[in-house]
């Protein structure tokens, strides 16, 4: 049955989409498994999957070669070579089910292809709290919470129906209840102890500004850059005498290639009023002290460059003007 199926998708590494895991090394850490499901017709299906420890992807399916893909050295936790065979062995089985199983729902509820399935299996460090969570065309349809299969509120009738159909598995809610509460906490738990290390690093951000031209005469578009970050939690703004200013746009958290993480925010001001602007970065690896950067006007040069400019001019002239000196010297010493 389906609900034999979705029971084991709690340890299946899944697809990191739709539903993010961003969180703070200093905040509880969640471990999260999703899974996407893309069924184009009725004879071709796509499955993708990945793991995640707050920011970090720590697994992920190959459907190549049906197994799971640790991604670091310590994404094992405290699970033996066996139990992550068994583990394999139930991801492979699902799918294949889980494929079936869905096309003969589709027959019997006359739904339309294509259409995208979503689950999500999240745990919350030390908190009691797990999430069971299926979706469908992107839309919550319907969750496993306590001992039982909900429908989503505001989803179709067809979710209250599968619903339904799935609480009178008895032996499948039993042993979703027993994942949730006991396989997936003991996994999150050993997974903290191997990975302490990389979860609880610090990674100072770096920060640049720079300018461009906006379609808005007399208008111009300051961007503050901030990158090689982690965690991914970071609060950015830009600010004149100590407050905020309105208007900003930020966008999208990206990865680095090397697990950090870069962040654009963008201000909008008339060319002539940017005197006092300075982005403010606030960041957990800075103890405390944010990390400011001001604003100078492309009429001025910024300290360093300014002071490093000069000196060399002087030099230059100072050299000129010698090779001058000495020129005109010979000079005079020829026609006397």
């Amino acid at each position: 049955m389906l609900s034999q199926c979705l029971a084991f998708l709690l340890l299946l590494p899944g697809f990191s989409e739709g539903w993010g895991g961003g969180t703070a090394s200093q905040e509880p850490l969640t471990f999260q498994c999703h899974l996407i499901s893309s069924f184009l017709n009725h004879s071709w299906v796509q499955h993708l999957g990945s793991g995640w420890l707050g920011d970090l992807e720590t697994h992920r399916w190959d459907p190549k070669t049906n197994t799971i893909r640790f991604l670091l050295p310590w994404a094992r936790g405290h699970f033996n070579a066996e139990r992550w065979e068994w583990l394999r062995r139930i991801t492979e089985v699902f799918l294949i089910s889980f494929t079936r199983d869905v096309q003969d729902f589709v027959k019997v509820f006359r739904l339309e292809y294509p259409f995208v399935l979503q689950v999500r299996a999240s745990y919350f460090q030390k908190s009691p709290v797990t999430f069971f969570q299926v979706a469908f065309r992107g839309t919550d349809f319907m969750s496993f919470q306590g001992d039982s299969w909900k429908p989503s509120p505001g989803a179709e009738s067809i979710s209250q129906n599968i619903s339904s159909i799935l609480n009178h598995d008895q032996g499948t809610r039993i042993m979703l209840q027993n994942l949730l509460n006991h396989t997936l906490p003991q996994f999150l738990a050993g997974l903290l102890d191997t990975g302490r290390r990389d979860i609880e690093q610090q990674v100072r951000p770096e920060v640049w500004l720079s300018s461009s031209p906006t379609h808005v005469p007399g208008q111009l578009k300051l961007l503050c850059h901030v990158s090689g970050f982690y965690p991914k939690s970071v609060r950015v703004t830009w600010i004149k005498n100590g407050q905020e200013q309105p208007g900003t746009q930020t966008g999208d958290l990206l990865p680095n290639s090397d697990g950090t993480w870069y962040l654009q925010v963008i201000l909008n001001v008339e060319a002539g009023k940017t005197t006092g602007l300075a982005c403010r970065v606030e960041h957990s690896s800075l103890g405390g002290q944010d990390l400011i950067r001001y604003w100078v006007k492309s009429s001025t040069w910024p300290t360093a460059l300014g002071i490093s400019a000069v000196i060399v001019v002087l030099v230059i002239s100072l050299v000129f003007g010698v090779i001058c000196w000495k020129n005109q010297q010979r000079s005079y010493e020829d026609i006397l």
